[in-house]
């Protein structure tokens, strides 16, 4: 899950959320651990639209473990295409969006890094 810190019963929400965004909308949202597409800057709004079911609240927690996770932060090179709900480019990721992905990036795995250590030193019997 992204850098987000959820209960557990907010992670199940969150998880099944995002399962609905792969199923209603699979040339954009992929499944976890697969390749992402860096995603419209509008994204939101347009999800708000076409899932009035969803709490406002649900689908921003949704989308913000979506695009902290490594493989999305990995997709945003400058130059890649964002894409809307169907999947059809409508901008591309610029250069300082590029910029803070990569230093989210290495946030991330800075912040991962220690534990990994310790658990490779520590190895299970």
């Amino acid at each position: 899950m992204g850098s987000a810190i959820f209960s557990a019963k907010r992670r199940t929400e969150v998880a099944a959320t995002r399962r609905l965004f792969v199923q209603r909308f699979p040339r954009c949202f992929r499944a976890p651990g697969t390749a992402k597409l860096p995603l419209a800057r509008t994204i939101y709004q347009d999800l708000r639209q076409a899932l009035p079911e969803v709490r406002g609240r649900l689908l921003r927690d949704a989308l913000h473990d979506y695009t902290t996770g490594r493989s999305y932060l990995r997709a945003l090179v400058e130059g890649a295409s964002r894409v809307d709900l169907d999947g059809w480019p409508v901008s591309v990721v610029s250069e300082p969006e590029a910029r803070n992905a990569r230093r989210q990036l290495r946030d991330l795995l800075t912040q991962f890094a220690p534990k990994e250590k310790n658990h490779a030193a520590h190895p299970a019997a």
